[in-house]
């Protein structure tokens, strides 16, 4: 299976978790599939063409999508994900449950359903101590636990 994994990172604990990701399906994949990891700053609507499954992943800022983002969005064609499935996840610090409700994963995960995208897992949160990080330890774990699961969704698909 090609997955493309796209992540934002300002402080480098959300690339973390996107190499973590990608890690663990090139594991889990062998030989079988290409796994690509590329900054949103990089990603053209024609990166997407040949990916069965995007993951993409952003810190939250201001409990949104930082702003470094919109432009990615804006260059992706319309419908741009039809038929892929995709995943979202964030960087964040503990928040509130109240808060929690208002990660850029959340965001994401809306706007990639926007373009057409079939959610294959919740949107997930991967936490870093204070604003900039690190990563609390066993976030990378976590990230591994996550992927898992995507995998083991994308096979009953």
């Amino acid at each position: 299976m090609e997955t493309l994994i796209v992540y934002f990172s300002k402080f480098g604990n959300t690339q973390l978790v996107a190499e973590k990701i990608g890690e663990t399906i090139r594991a889990a994949n062998g030989v079988d599939g290409v796994v690509q990891v590329i900054s949103s700053d990089q990603l053209e609507s024609d990166d997407l063409e040949a990916a069965e499954l995007v993951v993409m992943g952003t810190p939250t800022h201001k409990m949104n999508l930082p702003e470094a983002v919109q432009p990615m969005f804006k260059r992706l064609r319309r419908k741009v994900l039809r038929g892929k499935l995709v995943a979202a996840f964030d960087t964040s610090y503990k928040m509130s449950p109240f808060l929690a409700r208002f990660t850029a994963a959340k965001k994401l995960n809306s706007k990639l359903r926007k373009l057409g995208g079939k959610r294959v897992v919740s949107p997930e949160t991967f936490h870093v101590v204070e604003c900039e990080g690190p990563l609390y330890e066993g976030e990378l774990q976590r990230a591994q636990l996550w992927t898992e699961t995507i995998l083991d969704q994308v096979k009953s698909v």
